[in-house]
């Protein structure tokens, strides 16, 4: 009994609830009468609900005690009773685009923030320490191989006299006379002792003729510029006495000859000079 009643409150409740939800939202042509005949019968009945409640509260209450009240209520399984939305139950309603663009929940997606790539700090490079380069071994420069001189021919030894006996033999001379001694330093300024190590100096005996004929062997060959330059003076004076004297003679003299073979040295003034010279170089073949 006391279950019934206390569902029959719910109910009567829920009516009322939902009888003030519609009468809120209707138009607002319902005049103030209207309005206030449902306020004054809302009124009537939440106080007729209240009395029902009281009246059945007494009733359990001496009917029996709380403990069964209690047992009851927790022994009638929930899904028996249907449950009804309540009056504050208002339709969930779909929020639109611009109720979702606003909703504070929605945060706003913030650009990741670039970090500024930090530079690498440049280190110095260290300079590097300029190792003590190696002394380079001087390369040893290849030892030119000496090229064999050519053998010298060994010195043919020659009598001057040998080869004044064959120029005279076969070429015609006028009569020669030979000079010695001081004779030889005063007419070609020779220092024979000094100089040479022998010598034959022959001239024309008689004043008009310019034949000479010397064949001399030097002690050294660093003796030939002296030498030479004796014959030299003795044909430029030769030269100059015929110049103006007789003139076959003195074309003779200009044609005077110094030849050098070794340390042998002819001087000649001769009307057959290439004659003379061919004797004398056979000598040294």
């Amino acid at each position: 009994m006391t279950y019934n009643n206390k569902k029959w409150t719910k109910l009567t409740a829920i009516i009322i609830a939902c009888s003030i939800v519609m009468a809120g939202c209707g138009t607002n042509s319902n005049d103030s009468s209207n309005t206030n005949k449902s306020n004054n019968a809302s009124n009537n009945a939440v106080s007729e609900s209240n009395s029902n409640s009281n009246v059945a509260a007494n009733d359990t209450a001496s009917d029996a005690p709380d403990s069964d009240a209690s047992i009851s209520e927790s022994d009638t399984p929930a899904s028996d009773v249907p449950e009804l939305g309540t009056a504050t139950d208002k339709p969930t309603e779909t929020p639109t685009v611009e109720e979702n663009a606003t909703s504070p929940t929605a945060k706003p997606t913030a650009k990741p923030t670039a970090k500024p790539t930090a530079k690498p700090t440049a280190k110095p490079t260290a300079k590097p320490t300029n190792k003590p380069s190696a002394t380079a071994k001087p390369t040893q420069k290849p030892v030119a191989t000496p090229k064999p001189k050519p053998s010298e021919k060994p010195e043919i030894s020659v009598s001057v006299s040998d080869i004044i006996a064959k120029i005279t033999a076969d070429v015609e001379f006028s009569r020669l006379a030979t000079a010695e001694g001081e004779l030889v330093k005063d007419i070609y300024g020779i220092d024979a002792e000094k100089l040479l190590t022998e010598g034959v100096f022959m001239q024309a005996m008689m004043n008009v003729k310019a034949t000479e004929l010397v064949v001399v062997k030097l002690k050294s060959d660093k003796d030939y510029a002296t030498v030479k330059e004796a014959f030299d003076n003795r044909a430029a004076s030769i030269i100059k006495t015929f110049e103006t004297y007789l003139q076959d003679q003195y074309e003779d003299a200009k044609n005077y000859q110094i030849i050098r073979n070794g340390n042998y040295v002819l001087f000649s003034i001769s009307h057959d000079q290439k004659a003379i010279a061919t004797i004398f170089n056979e000598f040294f073949k």
